[in-house]
C-alpha cells in the first residue's frame, strides 16, 4: 500500500468525492481544501507528496496563484491541474506556472488514477537516487546543477522548475554539447507511455524561458533542425 499524501484544492465537494473515490483503494493519504487560505493553513502542517488544483477556486485565477505560491516554498513538489478550463492560453499558462500535468473536466477517474499513481513513481525515484547522488555539482558554463538539493543555477543564482522541468534540465547537464532527438530526450526523461513529440517541444520552450537571455534567440538550448536539440553551456 502507498502512503503519499496528496492534498486536492477544489470548491466543488462532488469533484473532492470523485477523486477520493478513485484513488482510495491506492493507500495513497487525500487531504481536501476549497480555498488558497485553507490550503495555506494546512500546508503549513503538512508536508505533500502532489497538489492537484482547481484554477477557479472563490476567484477566477485563484489556483494560478496557488501554484506559484507553492513552487517558491517547494519547486520539485508535483502540481497537477484539473480545470474545466481548456483554452490553450490557460493550458499553456498552468505549465508556464509549474505544473506537471494539466487535465481538463470532463475527466476519467481511472485516468487521473492512472496519472496520478505515474506522477507519484516518478518523483518517489528520483528521490530515492538523490539520496545516492555524490556532492559534487555539475557545472558547465555558467550553469550549476546542485544534485543533492535538485536545484538549478546560472550565474549563481537559483532558477525555480516544475519537477519535470528539473528533471529535463539535469539530463541535458548531464550530456552537454550531444545532440538529442525528440524521442530519445522522451524515452531518458518521461520513460512512461507512447511517445508524444510535442510534450518535449513544450518542456523545451519553457526552459527556454527561464535560462535564455532571449527564449527567441536560444544561445544555450539550441535546436538542431531535423534531428533534435542539443545544449551548450558555453553558449
Amino acid at each position: 500500500m502507498r502512503n503519499e499524501k496528496i492534498l486536492i484544492v477544489d470548491d466543488d465537494p462532488a469533484i473532492r468525492r470523485l477523486i477520493w473515490k478513485s484513488l482510495q483503494s491506492t493507500g495513497i493519504l487525500i487531504y481536501q481544501t476549497d480555498s488558497v487560505d485553507k490550503t495555506i493553513a494546512i500546508k503549513s502542517r503538512v508536508t505533500f507528496d502532489l497538489f492537484l488544483l482547481d484554477i477557479s477556486l472563490e476567484h477566477e485565477n485563484d489556483g494560478y496563484h496557488l501554484a506559484q505560491l507553492i513552487r517558491e516554498e517547494e519547486p520539485t513538489v508535483p502540481i497537477v491541474f484539473l480545470s474545466g478550463k481548456k483554452e490553450e492560453k490557460d493550458i499553456i499558462n498552468g505549465y508556464e506556472l509549474g505544473a506537471d500535468s494539466f487535465i481538463t473536466k470532463p475527466f476519467s477517474p481511472a485516468i487521473l488514477k492512472a496519472q496520478i499513481v505515474s506522477i507519484l513513481d516518478r518523483i518517489k525515484v528520483y528521490r530515492e537516487n538523490s539520496i545516492d547522488q555524490p556532492d559534487t555539482d555539475i557545472c558547465n558554463g555558467i550553469f550549476r546543477f546542485d544534485q543533492k538539493r535538485y536545484q538549478f543555477f546560472k550565474n549563481d543564482q537559483q532558477i525555480k522548475f516544475s519537477s519535470k522541468e528539473i528533471q529535463l534540465i539535469r539530463f541535458f547537464m548531464e550530456f552537454p554539447d550531444q545532440v538529442f532527438s525528440k524521442e530519445q530526450i522522451y524515452s531518458s526523461v518521461w520513460n512512461d507511455g507512447e511517445f508524444d513529440a510535442n510534450t518535449v517541444m513544450v518542456f523545451i520552450n519553457h526552459l527556454r524561458s527561464k535560462i535564455e537571455d532571449d527564449p527567441k534567440q536560444a544561445r544555450y538550448l539550441k535546436t538542431v533542425w531535423g534531428i533534435g536539440y542539443t545544449f551548450l553551456p558555453e553558449g
